[in-house]
Parts: C-alpha cells; structure tokens; sequence
C-alpha cells in the first residue's frame, strides 16, 4: 500500500516540476511500480493460494471425484449430471495433489493462478486426461512424463538379461537425461519452482523401482542370493533415502518403488534363512511375515507403516484359504500398526474370510434374475457351482472374466457358472451391459442388497470367484479362473 502512495505522491509533483525533475521522478515512479509488482508477485507464490479445480469426466463410473494431498485436504467433489465439476479453493497449498475417480487415480499439480480444468475419459483414463489453465503446462508434462515411464518399463522387460553393471549404467544414464529434459522444459516455460522439485522425485523414484526388480528378473527366485554380486553402488541411493512424508503418497511413482523395495528385500532375506530362494513361496505366510518386519523397520512414520503394512496384510487375507494363517499375519499386523480404525478394519476382514473358510455355509442372499424377479441364491445351486462376480463399473474385467467363462463351460458342462452382478440395482448398468455384451441371461443374477452382501464376502469390484457345492457349501472361497492351472483344479473338483 506504502508503495501505492508513493506512486501516487509522484504523479501530483511530476505535473509542476520542470523536464529534467520531471523524468528523474517518472523513473522513480515506474521503479517503484515494478517493485511493487515483483512484492505482489513473490506474495502469490509463496505459501496458500486460491484457485478453482473444474473439469470433465466422460463416461463415469460414479457421480464423484476425490482430490487429497495427505496432509490435511480429502475432498469428495460432485459431478452434475453432464459429468462436470467445479470446487473453489480460497485457500490451499501449491503442490502435489491425488486426483481420484473409482479404480483410477493420477498425480496433479495445484500451482498458482485463477482456473485448472481438466478432462479426461474413463475408458483410457490415462490416456484422455488433459489440462488447461493454471498449471496447465505442468501439468500435461506430468501426465505425458507418466505415459512415457510406463512405456519404457514395458520396454525395459527386454533389458533385464543386462549384466549389472551394464543395467546400472543403463538406468543412470536414463534417469540423468530425463532430469536434464525436465530442467530445460521447466526453463522454457517457467514451470513453478515446486513442480520441478516433485517431478525429480517422481524420475527417480521411478529408476530406483527398475533397479530394485532386476535382482528377481536377471536371478530368478532360485537364485536371488546371487545379487550379493551386485556392484557396490547399486544401490547406493538407499543411503540417503528419504520415504517417510506423507506427501510422498502423491507421487505416482512413490508406491511402486516402496513396493518393489519391500518385496526385493523381503525375498532376498527369506532366502538368505533357507540358503536359496527356491524354497521361498512369495504367496505364503513366511514372505508375506517378512514383508511386515522389512516395512517395520522402514518407516518412522506410523501413518506409512500402517498403510504398507495393512496393503500387505489385506492382500494376503484375499488370498488364503488358512485360518490360522490369516490369524498369525493380522496378529503380526496389530504388533506394528498403532492406527486403531485401521488395525479394526483389518480384523473384520480377516473375521469375514475365515467365515469364508472351506467347509463352512455361504449366506444365502436374496438376488434378482434377469426379469428383475428376487429368487434365493440356494434355489439355483443344484450342483457344482462358480460363481463369479462383476460390476460394469470395471468393464474391460467383466467382459474378460465373461469371455473366460464361457470358455469353461464349454469344456466342463457339469459346472454350473453363475455370473453374480455387483451395480445398483436402481440403475440400468446391469441390463445395459447384458443386452450390450450378450451375457448369457440364464446363468446371470444381481444382488438385491449389494452393499450388506458385499461387505458380508468381502467383495471388490473384480477377480472375486468362488467354487460352491450343493447346500451352499464353500468348496473354494477365492479362485483365480485365470490361473493357468484352473483347469486341474476344477477336475479335482469334479472327481470329488
């Protein structure tokens, strides 16, 4: 305000004074303009900013978006009928941010400026997802950097057969050129001193993830413990490893390399107990235990620990058909974990499985045929059944798990295949999908109460199958039907 006044001060002078006065106090004048733009400018970026968040979402697969930084910002935004958002932020902090639709999510930077819009399509989520406004350039160069790693990992797969210092070499060099790219495109544009620091996390959080699978790819599991031949800095940059903010969680490459990291270490220390790896199961219970103690004495910070940990302990739950295994795991998971909300969730999961053990009565729910008429689960079971369940919120799943199916039947008629539909049943999204797919309409149902159901089986949206008998007896709580060995296990099934 001073500066204004100043300003202002000068011009009633500028009009009595003489030429040369006068442009001495015109220079004055615009200086302090300047200056005043230059304070007003640091004052915008530095610390909150306002901005609106708007956009477009094509075929969605619900009326709402989230955006998170966790760090104290989880808000659920409401699509209108046409798909479109809108949420205005007085005052939030430039940075990293995730942008969340059902089974999809991406990295986005909120920087400083009036409007960031963007738009994207369900079906290639990725692929469509573009920006305009307020950061917009950073932010197409981080979804187009996002598109550019998965396809050099995809392309990497080929690299593997490297000795490793070659591989070393391979993946350093790539790191250094793509922060090379980054610091010239951020010269170029004027990229925001923030995105730039957050972009380099991302680059190489994305090496490191390639470096922490090799071990596994070039040895096999047989022979991880010859990674002990690795170069010496290999792995150097775990020294001085920095994976304890919460904020990291926004860096679309921070989870995948925590992954690897767990996983690399875990297997490399089961096999050093057995002095080989080959006697390692990385679906089984002493892994997935190992996994725990690798994430344990990872993380200082609780809030990560528990989240690793409970990902790894909800995943194995999903996956056991053992009781007592699921027990020991969660018992291991309650040791590490101080997240109270969290540790009760993960024992009500591991409670509902067991109920799901083999041997024990699924519930017999109440669903809808294709005449929207509510029939019992147990009047259709009349022999050896699968049921496998679906929601065409997940179509490219459901037209796979379909496509499979039919080609079970087809091989074994005296298996009766249930399709098990997971949508509202207030919407159209079950009927569209059988009129538009062509689903066989005899052996397709809909849960009349999705939501009790699914919580009582612990349902996801995709790759949940299981084997049934006559009385609704679990023969199988959790079968993969892609698994390359289905087939033997359905015949063991039937010779039963």
């Amino acid at each position: 305000m001073w500066l204004s006044l100043l300003y202002s001060a000068f011009m009633i002078d500028y009009i009595s004074l003489s030429r040369k006065r006068n442009y001495k106090i015109l220079y004055i004048a615009l200086l302090a303009v300047s200056l005043a733009a230059l304070i007003s400018c640091e004052e915008e970026n530095s610390g909150e900013t306002s901005i609106v968040l708007t956009g477009k979402i094509i075929n969605p697969k619900a009326d709402f978006i989230v955006l998170r930084n966790y760090s104290g910002v989880r808000d659920t935004i409401k699509l209108n009928k046409k798909g479109v958002f809108l949420k205005e932020y007085e005052s939030i902090t430039p940075g990293l941010y995730t942008f969340a639709h059902p089974s999809e999510y991406q990295s986005i930077y909120i920087g400083y400026g009036d409007t960031l819009r963007l738009r994207l399509n369900t079906k290639a989520f990725d692929e469509s997802l573009a920006f305009t406004g307020a950061a917009a350039k950073e932010n197409n160069y981080l979804i187009n950097l996002f598109l550019e790693i998965e396809k050099t990992n995809r392309n990497l797969m080929s690299e593997y057969h490297r000795e490793p210092s070659d591989f070393k070499k391979m993946i350093d060099e790539l790191t250094a050129k793509r922060i090379k790219s980054l610091k010239k495109t951020a010269k170029k544009n004027g990229f925001q001193t923030n995105f730039v620091e957050n972009t380099e996390k991302i680059i190489r959080f994305s090496s490191w993830s390639t470096l922490e699978r090799y071990a596994f790819t070039h040895y096999g599991k047989g022979d991880i413990l010859k990674s002990d031949v690795l170069p010496s800095n290999f792995y150097s940059y775990r020294q001085h490893l920095e994976i304890c903010d919460t904020k990291l969680l926004n860096n679309y490459a921070y989870r995948p390399y925590v992954t690897s990291l767990v996983s690399n270490v875990a297997l490399y220390n089961c096999a050093r107990k057995h002095g080989s790896g080959e006697a390692v199961d990385r679906h089984g219970y002493e892994y997935r235990k190992e996994k725990l103690h690798v994430i344990d004495s990872l993380f200082t910070n609780e809030e990560l620990k528990g989240l690793f940990a409970g990902i790894e302990t909800r995943n194995f739950i999903r996956s056991r058909k053992n009781a007592g295994e699921i027990n020991d795991l969660v018992a291991e998971f309650l040791e590490i974990s101080q997240d109270e909300q969290l540790n009760n969730q993960i024992t009500k999961i591991a409670a509902t499985y067991i109920n799901l053990d083999p041997g024990n009565k699924l519930p017999d729910f109440k669903i809808y045929d294709d005449h929207k008429n509510i029939t019992q689960l147990s009047s259709n079971i009349n022999g050896l059944s699968v049921l496998f369940y679906w929601s065409n919120k997940n179509e490219s799943y459901a037209l796979r798990v379909h496509r499979k199916v039919n080609e079970l039947r087809y091989k074994y008629p005296e298996i009766k295949f249930i399709g098990i539909n997971l949508d509202n049943p207030e919407s159209d999204a079950w009927k569209d999908a059988r009129e538009q797919f062509g689903f066989n309409m005899a052996t397709e149902f809909q849960l009349v109460n999705s939501q009790s159901i699914s919580k009582q089986l612990a349902l996801r949206n995709d790759n949940r199958s299981m084997v049934i008998a006559p009385g609704l007896t679990i023969l199988d709580p959790n079968i993969n039907l892609f698994h390359y060995k289905i087939e033997t296990t359905l015949l063991g099934y039937l010779s039963r």
